[in-house]
């Protein structure tokens, strides 16, 4: 993934309307959020039916809160 796309990623965290959701962009830009939502599956279905059928997806964690992959 580009650096300047990475950085796009990072400034969701700072946004509280993503926190705690899935979010979906363009693999090809990467700058336009498509789809967001709790459930992956559900973002991803969302982004196909806005035509992109391979969508990028980053978790969002809430603030102040610690998640263990």
């Amino acid at each position: 993934m580009p650096k300047k796309n990475i950085k796009n990623h990072l400034k969701l965290t700072l946004e509280s309307k993503y926190q705690g959701q899935y979010v979906a962009f363009s693999p090809c830009d990467g700058k336009k959020v498509i789809a967001s939502g709790r459930d992956a599956g559900t973002v991803i279905e969302k982004a196909r039916k806005k035509g992109v059928d391979t969508p990028a997806i980053v978790f969002v964690p809430k603030e102040d809160v610690t998640y263990i992959y």
